[in-house]
């Protein structure tokens, strides 16, 4: 009663503590998916969902978690994409460049030390283009590219690849090296191959070599690229191809200009100017309809962080009122253990008497258990002998019949036989031992021949007798020699018996006679 009382005690302070150290972070966290069992995975899950879409919503919820549970160890695998995630947010985010640079070279070191060739490529080529935005540095971008380029060859990744490629054409027109923009830009193309998906996306790509042939005075092979460039605007059927057609007249005038064909190369600008007004104006209405949508979820964000606040409130409020509760608890828990430790002494004391007398009692079964079978031994031995000395009756009976029908055959048999026969008389004292035989062997076996009598009253002594060789398990032969009979008489007294009591012939006798 005491313990059980204890444990209810100690459960609810358990629940309490438990509730206010977790009620808060749970309703916080009830619409996310980070939890502390699961983050590890959602890190991996957000590296690769921003590869694919280069969305930072999920960052901005992965960085919150993190600050929020900020003693969790990260392992350096998971510390590495943590910290290559910051830098992309700080980015593309917040606009912090140079942080992000910063970012991005401590997220290196440990993806170098986990052997992380797929997260080093992807920090070569967000760094080489952070240092073209933020320095103008070129030649260093190039080496960068470079090495995610051997990152990316290392794990396959032939979509980085065409990226990087794509990257270095760019980078290397800045350079104003212009054979290696087309040998980059060539290999770009030889890894698109026929994924018309990806020309469509890469589409600049035929202005960028057009436009590097032209640098090079090569105007025939510039001319084929523009028509490349014309032949995917015609087949394309893709919306807003005005940035494409700017590019296309934009080449087209810068061929001209080269040529010196003039009039042409003032047509071919104008219609770029003009492509590039258009585009203009559809970035503008984009802008608006962006802006309009900011403005919304901006709207929307706030009557969330009211709500938020709101509830806040109440789990300020739940909060403490758990730890008055708490603290309740606390003090009934001192007073309870204060109150019940001199009881529990007295149990112990207690239970220590009632031990002892346990052993006291089972060392006295003990002792009984052997008392008893001494007395069940004693009481066999004894019906033994009484048997024995029934069975010395029988016997003796049976010689005083031998010598009556020895006299009734020889009239002429000595008065000295007849007094042998007259002292064995006198030894049978019939009553007398069969009421000792039925007193002992009913010590054993209780009411044995009254139960007997009851299956069928017409049984003799005789018949009881054999009763009770039977249930001792005595076969027929054994009784013979006991009684000094034939077997045979044996089994015929048996069989009368079963008669008397009315079982079958395929019934036992011994069956019957041990369940009583």
């Amino acid at each position: 009663m005491t313990r059980r009382f204890t444990f209810k005690f100690i459960l609810s302070f358990l629940c309490l503590f438990f509730f206010n150290n977790h009620l808060f972070s749970f309703i916080q966290d009830k619409n996310g998916s980070i939890t502390v069992e699961n983050y590890q995975s959602k890190v991996i899950d957000i590296f690769n969902n921003f590869k694919e879409t280069e969305d930072t919503s999920d960052i901005e919820g992965l960085r919150k978690f993190l600050k929020k549970n900020n003693e969790l160890k990260l392992t350096d695998t998971i510390k590495s994409y943590v910290l290559y995630l910051n830098g992309v947010y700080e980015a593309i985010t917040l606009h912090r460049y140079k942080e992000a640079n910063k970012i991005l070279k401590e997220s290196y070191k440990l993806a170098v030390k986990t052997e992380n060739k797929l997260l080093q490529g992807y920090i070569f080529n967000d760094r080489a283009v952070l240092i073209n935005y933020i320095y103008k540095n070129y030649e260093r971008s190039d080496s960068l590219y470079r090495k995610a380029i051997d990152c990316f060859e290392n794990v396959n990744n032939k979509s980085k690849l065409i990226e990087i490629y794509y990257n270095l054409t760019v980078n290397s027109r800045e350079l104003q090296n212009y054979k290696k923009a087309l040998e980059y830009a060539e290999t770009c193309l030889e890894l698109i191959g026929d994924n018309e998906e990806l020309l469509i996306y890469y589409k600049r790509i035929y202005y960028l070599i057009a436009d590097s042939y032209i640098k090079l005075n090569n105007f025939k092979r510039a001319e084929y690229y523009i028509n490349i460039l014309e032949k995917k605007l015609q087949k394309s059927n893709y919306k807003n191809k005005e940035r494409t057609y700017a590019w296309y007249y934009e080449a087209k005038a810068n061929l001209n200009v080269s040529k010196g064909e003039n009039k042409l190369a003032f047509d071919n600008l104008k219609k770029a100017i003009l492509s590039w007004r258009k585009l203009s104006s559809f970035n503008i209405k984009s802008i608006q309809k962006s802006y309009k949508r900011e403005l919304d979820l901006e709207q929307k964000l706030r009557i969330e962080n009211k709500k938020t606040i709101k509830n806040q409130k109440k789990i300020l409020v739940v909060g403490l009122i758990a730890i008055l509760l708490l603290f309740l608890v606390i003090f009934l828990l001192i007073l309870f253990f204060k109150k019940n430790s001199a009881k529990n002494n007295q149990i112990k004391e207690l239970n220590s008497l009632i031990l002892d007398l346990k052993n006291n009692n089972i060392k006295l079964n003990k002792k009984n258990r052997e008392i008893e079978d001494l007395l069940k031994l004693n009481e066999k031995r004894l019906f033994s002998r009484v048997l024995k000395i029934s069975t010395y009756n029988d016997a003796i009976r049976k010689i005083s019949l031998d010598i009556d029908e020895y006299m009734n055959k020889n009239s002429s048999a000595s008065s000295y036989v007849m007094k042998v026969r007259n002292k064995l008389e006198l030894l049978i004292s019939e009553d007398e031992l069969w009421e000792d035989f039925k007193f002992q062997f009913e010590k054993i076996r209780p009411d044995f021949f009254d139960k007997v009598k009851r299956l069928a009253s017409d049984l003799s002594v005789n018949d009881l007798k054999h009763c009770t060789y039977i249930v001792s398990n005595l076969k027929s032969k054994e009784v013979a020699q006991l009684i000094n009979i034939s077997p045979r008489s044996v089994d015929t007294t048996r069989y009368r018996i079963k008669k008397k009591i009315g079982l079958k012939k395929n019934e036992s006798l011994y069956d019957l006679l041990s369940s009583l």
